[in-house]
């Protein structure tokens, strides 16, 4: 929860985007990592979308 609120990603935070935090995973992560990358571009872009709207809370509020 409130992915989309704490950037920069990974335990040493060297991910600046949430596409590059799932692109350096390996290990236990490698097959998902994969299947990200082999989806279409709609299918990332809507990941994206939602893994953004994983906030801690609306601007606003």
């Amino acid at each position: 929860w409130g992915v989309a609120s704490t950037a920069p990603y990974l335990h040493d935070g060297r991910a600046t985007t949430l596409t590059e935090a799932i692109m350096y995973h390996g290990g236990e992560g490698q097959r998902s990592r994969n299947l990200f990358a082999n989806a279409s571009q709609d299918n990332q872009e809507d990941l994206l979308a939602f893994l953004n709207s994983l906030v801690l809370y609306l601007e606003g509020e």
